[in-house]
């Protein structure tokens, strides 16, 4: 029964034994946690496992102090018995520890033990110090006695350590290799720390500026002017030899492992007190970098110039070109007209306008050359896988060279597509087949074609030819390669002028068009060739596998057509604003014409919903067509508007699609394709 009914449970007798029980449990169970951290604190302390038995000892205890308030209400006597019987068998060990420890405890010395060995421990230091501080004092006599006597040595090398100390200092720290040779054969040469890392040799020892070799033992040759000088005309040995300085001799060192390093040598004879070569000295500089600076301005001065040069006959050219392109229109649009107006009894004039059509495309034809050369040569643009274009192009080049050429093709499979015109592109592979047959001339020879597709760094592009800066990244590759005579590099300089050929007087643009092309597609070229051992163009051209946006250009068989509505011309040249009026009002349309975007845009403003279309020339002054775009759109949203230019602006058209623009008309158009573009403008759908 617990020992509540003991109680008789009564509520006071219950709550002074469990406060009382309590509380000594709770002291109990505290003080090994003292014992604890006196223990953990003092690592100096006897018997520390004594101490950890008599804190078990005392938890044992608190913890029968604990159940005895358990018990009160829960008669566990099993479990208070076991656990008084582990707190007996705890205080037994315990006690026995005890007894085993006491002799141990006595002998440890007393307090009284304590200062006595203490102050024995004193007077023997303060004996011992005396001992030491007369020991030192007779050091100190002798050290002066020695130093007084040492000081007349030390004073007459001071100077000499010092010098040699600086020459060190200066040598160590010197950025140009020096060398010294100690005997007038030049056998026996020191070098500082410069030169060694300039010709590769081992590192001078630490501490010490020069390390040791000889000149007949070298892991480099030391050329001039591609000529490999011996030891014995190398500038040191000459200055020893002659007995005369050897100054600014300027050589290559090349390394066994392929590594060129461009040096600035100059050396002097060293001679003694009668004026004999003693030995010598050589100071090199290395120059490598400051050479590769001024190659690389001279080919940046290069390639400025082209640059310039390109850039102002590209201006040239593209601007005769779009005034050109402007005229053609005219000319084509007003032969449309001319033709609509004949009788049937007038089949003579139709011929004749016929010719003049013909003239006018031949014409057109030259413009789309000059504007490819100009690099703005209207593209239509879409993926173009390059091996593919030369198999399909292959046929046509077997029989455009001589029989004695043969083409052989190497061409990459699984090459990705990159963004083109496939007929520019042809052309440029026609323009550069045919050269080279023509380079082979009456003899036999090869023309080889190869694709394939190269990482190119921007080291690598920098060495393009005539091309804008290219970023580094995958592209395609196409080369052109023939047996022919090669070229000279004053030829090569000059193959990408227009007109410039090495066969007969020019006729037409050539390898100039080739450029402005690969150029238009944001590609580059680099020419390798040497007389008598043929020629290769190797064009790159962006890879890039994204799908274009494509503008719809379908056009309609059905014709005459007609049409009704109010059609708003925009363009700055009378001639166009002219035929695309006549042909406009012949369909029966009415228009109204602008001569700019703001004109455009203010006739616009005031009826906006009489308008069906917009025709819109691209380049034009005070705002041009992109502006005008967007400033109609804000006043009719999906307005079909029609592009034009002679100009190619793909990317502008591109990035315009999407947002109303319904097709574009290149210049010079003719009537039938001025109305397919209407047409098909009017005809789309509703997005």
């Amino acid at each position: 029964m617990p020992h509540g009914q003991c109680y008789l449970w009564q509520s006071d007798l219950i709550a002074l034994h469990a406060i009382a029980d309590s509380l000594i449990a709770l002291s109990y169970l505290a003080i090994p946690l003292v014992i604890l951290h006196f223990i953990r604190e003092r690592k100096d302390v006897p018997f520390r496992p004594v101490f950890l038995m008599f804190g078990a000892f005392i938890i044992a205890c608190g913890t029968t102090h604990a159940l005895e308030v358990w018990v009160i209400w829960n008669p566990v006597y099993w479990l208070t018995g076991w656990v008084k019987v582990l707190t007996a068998l705890i205080s037994v060990a315990t006690a026995i520890a005890l007894v085993r420890i006491v002799p141990l405890v006595l002998s440890l010395p007393s307090h009284e033990d304590l200062k006595r060995l203490n102050a024995e421990l004193e007077e023997r230091v303060r004996l011992r110090t005396a001992d030491l501080t007369a020991a030192n004092e007779n050091l100190r006599t002798e050290a002066a006695q020695r130093q007084q006597a040492e000081t007349d040595v030390r004073r007459l090398n001071a100077a000499l350590e010092e010098r040699v100390s600086e020459l060190h200092a200066l040598f160590d720290l010197m950025p140009v290799g020096i060398a010294i040779a100690d005997d007038a054969e030049c056998r026996h040469v020191r070098y500082n720390r410069a030169l060694a890392n300039i010709l590769n040799n081992p590192l001078p020892a630490e501490g010490y500026p020069f390390a040791v070799t000889t000149q007949s033992i070298s892991h480099f040759k030391v050329l001039h002017e591609g000529r490999e000088i011996p030891v014995e005309g190398r500038a040191l040995s000459r200055a020893v030899a002659t007995n005369t300085p050897v100054l600014n001799s300027e050589k290559t060192v090349v390394f066994d492992d392929g590594r060129k390093t461009e040096v600035l040598a100059s050396a002097v004879p060293l001679r003694d007190a009668a004026g004999n070569v003693r030995g010598g000295m050589v100071i090199v500089l290395d120059v490598t970098e400051r050479k590769a600076a001024e190659n690389k301005r001279i080919e940046f001065e290069r390639q400025l110039l082209d640059t310039q040069k390109l850039e102002g006959l590209g201006v040239l050219a593209g601007g005769i070109a779009h005034d050109f392109n402007n005229l053609l229109t005219g000319i084509l649009g007003n032969t449309s007209i001319a033709r609509m107006d004949l009788s049937p009894h007038q089949a003579g004039i139709d011929t004749t306008l016929d010719h003049v059509e013909q003239a006018a495309r031949r014409a057109a034809d030259l413009c789309k050359q000059l504007l490819a050369y100009a690099g703005k040569g209207r593209f239509v643009i879409k993926p173009v896988n390059l091996t593919s274009l030369v198999e399909e192009t292959a046929p046509l080049l077997e029989v455009s060279i001589s029989k004695k050429v043969v083409l052989q093709l190497h061409l990459a499979p699984d090459l990705p597509c990159f963004q083109a015109d496939d007929t520019q592109v042809r052309q440029v592979l026609m323009n550069l087949v045919i050269n080279g047959a023509e380079a082979i001339a009456d003899r036999s020879g090869t023309v080889t074609v190869q694709t394939g597709e190269i990482h190119a760094d921007k080291e690598y592009l920098e060495r393009m030819a005539l091309t804008d800066p290219l970023a580094p990244g995958h592209y395609v590759t196409l080369e052109v390669s023939d047996t022919g005579s090669g070229m000279s590099p004053e030829t090569v300089a000059k193959i990408f002028d227009p007109f410039f050929t090495t066969k007969f007087t020019g006729r037409g643009l050539g390898l100039a068009a080739v450029r402005g092309i690969v150029r238009g597609h944001k590609g580059g070229i680099r020419v390798y060739t040497e007389p008598g051992r043929g020629t290769t163009f190797k064009l790159l051209f962006p890879a890039n596998k994204a799908e274009p946006s494509v503008i719809s250009d379908q056009a309609h068989s059905n014709h005459p057509w007609t049409g009704t509505g109010r059609i708003l011309v925009v363009d700055d040249e009378p001639t166009i604003r002219t035929v695309a009026e006549a042909v406009l009002t012949r369909a029966g349309f009415s228009v109204t014409l602008a001569c700019d975007g703001m004109e455009a845009v203010e006739l616009f403003r005031k009826t906006p919903g009489d308008f069906k279309a917009v025709l819109l020339d691209l380049t034009m002054p005070r705002m041009d067509g992109t502006e005008t775009l967007r400033a109609l759109h804000a006043l009719k949203p999906g307005l079909p508007v029609i592009l034009t230019s002679g100009f190619n602006e793909q990317n502008t058209i591109q990035s315009l699609v999407g947002r109303g623009l319904a097709g574009f008309l290149p210049k010079p158009f003719s009537s039938d394709m001025l109305l397919k573009k209407i047409r098909a403008a009017l005809e789309k759908p509703a997005p």
